[in-house]
């Protein structure tokens, strides 16, 4: 009964993704996802009771032409454009992300006399290395040490020597002069990355929008735009759920099976290539193409026979670091307090409204990292949050609204002990104090809290190692590394076997690219097979 043209094991963003175009080129779909809900982090959860929202906060590089070719917006997709993108809280005021760039120039340049031309510069430099090395996000990747013999300019070299090869510290050392100017771009290249900034090929998360640029250097973004601090197209409403919920759309409009609470246990296979899933229960679902969206370790470990991709393959995906750090955060709260340290010409209406990050100094933001990995936390805790309620009314039945934060670096392992409901409530108290810092009063109108630790958060979601990523997007482990060159092209030794999760190219984040890329390498190979040979 269970037979289809296409299995796609995994219903998070990407699966979806990948699901709607299979089944909008005309394929019979079955998406087979373990948890109760569709889409992972993006998708929605309910933190307290009656409400909910997605664990992630910001669609951050969500891919245009999905949204455009998968007609999202007749699924109900829509954004609120908010303007500030973000304000970063130093200890001598806030930082406020303009979409007009005169106005972030003038507050780089109070942080230090001509930083603006300098942010500017290393800015334009970035983008000009990311159309030079002709990377696309939207095709299988190159080798990473093919890159290099792209540049023939001097200072290209220079500059991809400082990106690729040495750490971030070391490349904002060398083109900003103050310490704040260089913490917004060090949170925005590692967010939830567990890997200290002078870790060489740290800088490399820089580079993702650069590459994004270039692919569409012709569509006339205008300067705002390619700011690199910029927000993304703007906030969904309902919560970045709302992003799944349109995916979903998508999918039953083109007839894809839906199969959530229904975890694959072995992918199978035979002579000629693979033959579908098995669940636990021991149902099939046979189909002559599998796509697999889920962490590669699991994918690994946990489906595929030992040997199945050939020798050193499995050996080689299972020893990739999968570092991670995620601690969540959601507050109730019976009115919102003001913000604290704003500049005067700011409105303090719209910058509630926007995505708000702590992280005050590259040493505060390397020590974060460096405790988190010894296991314990850091003095300053680095968060990213967002009042989801003020851009989505109605996720609360009343007048409260809900403050929505991702600690990062949170110990996976803490080394007083496992994560237990004190460490858990310490470590949520210990963000909400910080949070206080930026909104003062905040503890006294929390009406209702949930607080969720990293081993917590692999638990329900199924991250490996609380890993948000599917592992470093670090040089060594993204283009076509990214999870083994064997299965770079999103194709794999197993004849009909696919990969296209945030295991691989171009990475982690809401982007969608991933899944868009892995059904059209299936569909190129369809209409390949289809094709009248002579």
């Amino acid at each position: 009964m269970n037979r289809y043209d296409a299995v796609i094991v995994g219903g998070g963003h990407n699966g979806l993704v990948t699901a709607a175009y299979l089944g909008r080129a005309g394929l019979r779909v079955a998406l087979l996802e373990s948890r109760p809900g569709l889409g992972g982090p993006c998708g929605g959860y309910e933190f307290l009771p009656g409400r909910s929202l997605s664990f992630t906060n910001s669609p951050g590089s969500l891919n245009p032409a999905v949204v455009a070719e998968l007609e999202l917006a007749r699924h109900g997709l829509r954004f609120v454009r908010v303007d500030p993108t973000v304000v970063h809280r130093f200890e001598e005021g806030c930082f406020v992300g303009w979409r007009d760039p005169a106005r972030v120039d003038a507050q780089l340049d109070s942080f230090a006399p001509g930083e603006a031309v300098r942010y500017r510069a290393l800015i334009d430099g970035l983008e000009r290395l990311g159309a030079r090395l002709q990377v696309r996000l939207d095709r299988p990747p190159p080798e990473t040490h093919l890159l290099k013999k792209r540049l023939s300019d001097a200072a290209d070299l220079r500059l991809f020597e400082q990106v690729f090869d040495g750490g971030l510290t070391a490349l904002l050392d060398h083109h900003l002069r103050s310490d704040r100017a260089k913490a917004l771009l060090m949170l925005l290249a590692l967010n939830a990355q567990l890997v200290p900034p002078t870790t060489p090929g740290t800088a490399v998360g820089l580079m993702m929008r650069p590459f994004a640029l270039a692919a569409a250097a012709g569509a006339g973004t205008d300067a705002a735009e390619r700011l690199a601090l910029r927000g993304s197209t703007g906030l969904p409403v309902g919560s970045m759920s709302a992003i799944v919920d349109a995916l979903a759309g998508a999918c039953r409009q083109h007839g894809v099976d839906l199969r959530t609470g229904t975890p694959a246990a072995r992918v199978l296979h035979g002579p000629d290539g693979v033959r579908g899933v098995v669940t636990p229960t021991g149902e099939e679902f046979t189909a002559p193409r599998v796509i697999s969206t889920v962490n590669p370790h699991h994918l690994f470990r946990d489906l595929l026979d030992e040997e199945v991709m050939g020798p050193g393959v499995r050996d080689t995906v299972l020893t990739t670091p999968m570092r991670g750090s995620a601690f969540k955060v959601v507050l109730e709260v019976d009115s919102l307090p003001p913000y604290a340290g704003l500049p005067r010409d700011t409105d303090p209406e719209a910058v509630r409204a926007c995505q708000f990050r702590f992280g005050s100094s590259p040493r505060s933001i390397e020590q974060a990292i460096t405790a988190a990995l010894d296991g314990r936390c850091g003095d300053e805790l680095l968060l990213w949050g967002l009042t989801p309620t003020l851009t989505s009314p109605g996720l609360t039945p009343g007048p409260t609204h809900l403050i929505s934060v991702n600690a990062w670096h949170a110990p996976y392992r803490p080394h007083d002990g496992p994560w237990d409901a004190v460490r858990t409530e310490r470590f949520g108290r210990r963000c909400v104090e910080q949070l206080g810092l930026l909104m003062p009063g905040l503890a006294d109108r929390i009406v209702a809290h949930r607080f969720m630790n990293p081993v917590e958060m692999e638990r329900e979601l199924g991250l490996v190692g609380s890993n948000i990523t599917h592992g470093d997007m670090l040089p060594a482990a993204l283009f076509g590394a990214r999870p083994h060159p064997a299965l770079a092209a999103y194709r794999t030794p197993l004849p009909g076997f696919y990969v296209g999760g945030s295991g691989t190219w171009p990475g982690g984040y809401v982007t969608g690219t991933p899944g868009r890329n892995a059904a059209t390498a299936v569909l190129r190979d369809l209409a390949h097979e289809q094709r009248p040979h002579t």
